[in-house]
């Protein structure tokens, strides 16, 4: 561990003496504004890493209390695991994307998540994205919807890795 420190610190040396000798250095450090770069959150929240073995899955450009119009975007993403495509089989320690809609968790944690008929469109309640898919674009009628993502198997076995459940709104579009 020590030899390894010493190895960053070497090869950093040169570089902070550069900086250090710039007259540019100093004027171009004060005039970053890095508070428009980091978030909120304190610099425990911010540069906490992920225990081994967490797995998260949320929801990336929508959060609980959006109203939106359809068809709209989602972005998802899972940490912890991989993502990969149901024709590749099985994979240890990956998966696919699954959005419940106006739908509880599945009772049978061995039952395969089902698929909703095709071409539904009032009654959605299950999306698969087989294909490795990160993001999607939703086409539900207007009104309130509650979402959730879950990561399954290649054989679609939930592996219980899941959002919080978010609440939308899906506003009436425009004329």
């Amino acid at each position: 561990m020590k030899r390894n420190i010493l190895s960053v610190l070497l090869m950093a040396m040169p570089l902070i003496a550069a900086a250090a000798e710039s007259k540019n250095a100093t004027a171009s450090a004060e005039a970053m504004d890095t508070d428009s770069v980091i978030s909120g959150l304190s610099a425990n929240g911010r540069t906490r890493p992920f225990p081994t073995g967490e797995k998260l899955q949320y929801f990336v450009n929508i959060k609980d209390g959006d109203k939106v119009r359809s068809p709209f975007r989602v972005a998802f993403v899972v940490s912890g695991m991989g993502v990969s495509p149901v024709k590749a089989g099985e994979i240890e320690g990956t998966g696919h994307h699954h959005i419940l809609i106006d739908a509880q968790m599945p009772v049978d944690i061995k039952a395969p998540i089902p698929f909703d008929k095709a071409d539904e469109y009032q009654n959605q309640h299950y999306k698969h994205f087989g294909k490795g898919e990160t993001e999607t674009v939703l086409d539900l009628p207007p009104g309130k919807h509650t979402l959730r993502l879950l990561f399954a198997n290649h054989n679609h076995v939930p592996f219980y890795i899941r959002s919080k459940e978010i609440h939308i709104e899906v506003v009436k579009q425009n004329p």
